[in-house]
């Protein structure tokens, strides 16, 4: 993410600043001018005060466009809730900001628009509790709001074998399914992502149980970038495009505050000078995360046959970024 800089005394401003530390400028981000903006004269999210979201909306009373994805918020009457569903949003915002930047469809050519449900497991009468499964459906995106909670997302994190889990790794992948139907599918790629991910048509539910049964064949890090992303095709997409947005958001923040050079990478070309560039700094990022007590702030290796299925993806955007030129 590019840095940011207040309207008014040009002091640096992080990207969910509601206001100015230095001078009190009430700001709001623009997401067509891919700026913090002064808050006089415009018209901010209607959820600005509730969860403090900073975006600008385009009428009074109106939800700015990473809130209006949503279309279902959790139980505020239940304690704890209201927080979950700040956190919630304020991930899927840095989502909203990579998904416009790249100008990429938020309804697909078959009608299906990108949406949040934001969902609880509720416990039933008999004291059985209704679990709700994070996943993605014809655009529709569920994400359990216990995600939002850091000690059951780590306990879960822990419990599935994941050397990652986040919320905003959590929207990246999950509308990674709705771009395989929209660049994909829809945008006739499907021999060349056979050749790459394998025949998506297999079974979703039987490659799921066999993978939560037996678990990633060996040596599945030559050729995925997670152990998940063996499961299925389609999760073998979902991952890649979620590590596409983690290497170019990364690379993006580190080149605006001056602790990475190389190319733009959002600039059309090859995946490897990215993938170079990520790699090198990745490691600089683990050794400083170990140099506080922390864990890898990106525990993955990216293999070669991982930089091919990253190019696939660079290749898809970086159309969207020449049509948008």
């Amino acid at each position: 993410m590019r840095r940011f800089a207040c309207p008014t005394c040009q002091a640096d401003l992080f990207f969910g600043n509601l206001s100015c530390l230095r001078c009190g400028t009430e700001v709001a981000y623009d997401p067509q001018a891919l700026a913090l903006v002064t808050v006089r004269g415009r018209t901010p999210c209607a959820n600005r005060e509730s969860i403090d979201c900073n975006w600008l909306a385009a009428a009074e009373g109106a939800l700015c466009a990473s809130c209006a994805m949503t279309t279902v918020i959790p139980d505020l009457s239940v304690p704890g809730n209201l927080l979950r569903w700040r956190r919630i949003e304020e991930a899927k915002r840095r989502l909203a900001y990579m998904l416009l930047r790249l100008d990429l469809p938020l309804v697909s050519r078959a009608g299906n628009r990108l949406t949040f449900r934001l969902l609880a497991d509720e416990t039933r009468s008999d004291g059985t509790v209704e679990q709700v499964l994070t996943g993605h459906d014809n655009g529709q995106v569920t994400l359990n709001v216990a995600e939002a909670d850091d000690d059951r997302r780590e306990a879960m994190r822990l419990g599935m074998g994941e050397r990652y889990r986040t919320l905003l790794g959590h929207c990246r992948h999950e509308v990674g399914h709705f771009y395989f139907d929209v660049l994909v599918e829809e945008g006739g790629r499907r021999a060349a992502f056979d050749a790459l991910f394998g025949n998506p048509d297999q079974d979703y539910g039987e490659a799921l149980k066999r993978h939560y049964a037996e678990g990633a064949p060996e040596r599945w890090e030559d050729t995925h970038v997670s152990a998940y992303a063996t499961a299925h095709p389609w999760e073998d997409f979902a991952e890649t495009f979620a590590h596409w947005l983690h290497m170019t958001d990364g690379l993006e923040t580190a080149q605006a505050h001056e602790l990475s050079g190389g190319p733009d990478p959002f600039a059309p070309g090859p995946v490897e000078p990215l993938v170079e560039a990520w790699g090198r700094l990745s490691v600089a990022m683990n050794a400083m995360s170990r140099a506080l007590g922390q864990p890898d702030l990106y525990p993955f290796v990216i293999a070669p046959g991982v930089v091919r299925k990253l190019g696939f993806v660079h290749g898809l955007l970086a159309e969207r970024l020449r049509a948008a030129a």
